[in-house]
């Protein structure tokens, strides 16, 4: 009976080159699939939370106005008016890490003693404010700046 037997050489241990060149190529091509994807959902999330601050600052604003038949005062960017944050769920804050908020009052154009309220919105990221412009429209009236957006609730 013969025996067949391996060459006492050379014993095969892990991947050849071809082999972890090969996977390196998929996972790239995978990554570079998956993270515009990942940047356009991350935007979509900022888009929504933006839009739901615009609510909340809107319906503290209509409360406001409830129990003093006017709106309140103008503030600084990023820092609500003080007779705002009763109005407003504790701790919500105007400043975020992607965005920042500031509430708006001036002179309506159309008729000088009537006010325009509203919220703006400013990012680095500009194609974050246009998917807030898109997600807004539908809902509201609405001013696109270079870095910002207002989205104007009361006075026109």
């Amino acid at each position: 009976m013969m025996r067949l037997t391996t060459s006492p050489g050379r014993r095969r241990r892990g991947f050849s080159l071809i082999e972890l060149m090969t996977v390196m190529a998929v996972i790239g091509l995978l990554a570079a699939l998956g993270i515009p994807r990942y940047r356009e959902m991350k935007r979509r999330a900022h888009s929504a939370a933006v839009v739901s601050d615009f609510n909340t600052v809107r319906i503290a604003a209509y409360n406001y106005f409830a129990d003093h038949s006017t709106y309140p005062a103008d503030g600084s960017v990023g820092t609500p008016p003080p007779t705002l944050v009763p109005y407003l769920p504790q701790g919500f804050e105007f400043v975020t890490p992607n965005y920042t908020l500031d509430y708006d009052v001036w002179p309506s154009p159309l008729n000088p003693s009537q006010l325009v309220v509203g919220v703006t919105v400013t990012a680095e990221d500009a194609e974050l404010i246009n998917m807030i412009a898109r997600n807004i429209r539908a809902g509201g009236i609405g001013l696109v700046s270079q870095d910002g957006y207002t989205y104007i609730f009361a006075g026109l």
